[in-house]
């Protein structure tokens, strides 16, 4: 990928240079508080405990919880469902169920205990592509 010059090769007249490594910030990466350097990294894990005991023992109201979802979401939600969703509901319940059927089957014959780690290491990941997700300003 070159920077300067003509974009489609030709003349123009101007320098072409290659562009090396990356443009990413640390701030890219970690644009939480927590993550901005050692200290403040040691305090949010010093406070994950009691965040924990907090949210575990908390309770909010239903219409509380509604009333912020919709103004999240921007748009009244459906509330009604057709035969047609209701339906291929059921086929994608089937589907997903199957599959970690089939994922213990194998499991047990050829994997063992492995197939726990394995995961393990999937849910973490996909939590942490959400939070990353989540957090990027170009998804809103």
């Amino acid at each position: 990928m070159a920077v300067g010059g003509d974009a489609n090769g030709g003349g123009g007249g101007g320098v072409r240079q290659r562009q090396r490594g990356c443009s990413c910030t640390k701030a890219d990466f970690f644009p939480e508080e927590s993550f901005s350097s050692w200290s403040a990294y040691g305090r949010a894990l010093r406070s994950t405990g009691s965040r924990l005991a907090d949210r575990l023992t908390s309770r909010s109201l239903e219409s509380t919880e509604l009333h912020e979802v919709r103004a999240r979401s921007g748009a009244d939600m459906k509330r009604d469902l057709t035969w047609w969703d209701l339906a291929w509901f059921g086929i994608g319940a089937v589907i997903g169920a199957g599959i970690f059927v089939l994922t213990g089957q194998e499991a047990r014959k050829d994997v063992g205990p492995a197939v726990v780690i394995s995961y393990v290491v999937s849910g973490v990941s996909a939590l942490l592509l959400h939070r990353v997700r989540r957090r990027d300003p170009r998804r809103r």
